[in-house]
């Protein structure tokens, strides 16, 4: 790792000097003891530990995640070439996205103007597509970054890896609650009822004859994740899929309410 990555997540990221000495000092100890820059992962769970709040925290998952995605993608190239890569696409990635539209109500505006103070005027938006491992892999960092709570509303799910990440957050003693589809849940290969039945998740279906065919989670009151991608394997390594990733305030409001309605109107459906 070069030893530049720390100062792309000091400056990117870090609201106060805490943090950022936090850093200082992990690299600093790490290349007297070592002669090197210390792993990427040691360094965010350092920026991660020294964050005060939970949107910080996960705003330094999901630059985790890019930052590797990208230095996988140049790794055949020179530490300066890449770092410079890596800076084109946080620039890309972390551009504030524009709400400004005639339609949008002033409390919408003023959510996304409150969600870009706590990242310092980064509301991002942020697509990934399938198949594609990498992507794959993106999504499940994500799910592991959370903090504090995982809404999740999904067709069906059938991907072991991602059940497996879901009862990780649970253990972690993250709040924890699926919503799916009550035909789906039947179906061979299915996790949701594993996941309410063996790890006590809470879990409701619609108990309809129609079909709740969402597909997002909100990650910690604070990002929304949603697209065409099942959690399925099929999805996985077979499908033309996409996924959106988003801290937009406007969008965290709609999804959770959306969720909210769901929750209490499936109640009697309690797996």
């Amino acid at each position: 790792m070069n030893i530049a990555y720390s100062s792309v997540v000091k400056e990117t990221i870090t609201e106060n000097g805490a943090t950022r000495e936090r850093l200082v000092t992990v690299v600093e100890n790490h290349v007297r003891e070592h002669g090197t820059s210390p792993p990427l992962k040691q360094l965010f769970d350092a920026a991660r530990e020294a964050s005060s709040s939970d949107h910080d925290r996960e705003v330094i998952s999901w630059l985790e995640s890019a930052i590797s995605k990208e230095h996988r993608r140049s790794h055949d190239s020179s530490s300066s070439h890449g770092l410079g890569r890596i800076g084109r696409h946080l620039e890309q990635k972390l551009k504030l996205h524009d709400h400004g539209s005639e339609s949008e109500s002033e409390s919408d505006q003023d959510g996304d103007k409150e969600q870009g103070r706590r990242h310092k005027g980064h509301i991002f938006v942020s697509p990934v597509f399938f198949p594609s491992e990498e992507s794959f892999g993106h999504l499940i960092s994500t799910l592991d970054g959370a903090k504090k709570s995982l809404d999740i509303c999904v067709f069906t799910i059938t991907d072991d890896q991602i059940s497996r990440a879901i009862i990780r957050a649970h253990e972690r003693g993250l709040r924890v609650r699926i919503v799916s589809d009550d035909a789906k849940s039947e179906d061979l290969g299915s996790d949701v009822k594993r996941l309410a039945k063996e790890n006590g998740i809470p879990t409701r279906v619609d108990g309809s004859v129609s079909h709740m065919h969402h597909k997002f989670v909100i990650i910690d009151d604070a990002l929304v994740i949603t697209g065409s991608y099942n959690w399925t394997k099929g999805a996985r390594f077979d499908n033309r899929e996409d996924l959106t990733l988003t801290n937009s305030g406007r969008a965290v409001r709609a999804f959770q309410a959306e969720f909210d309605k769901l929750w209490e109107e499936f109640e009697s459906y309690e797996l």
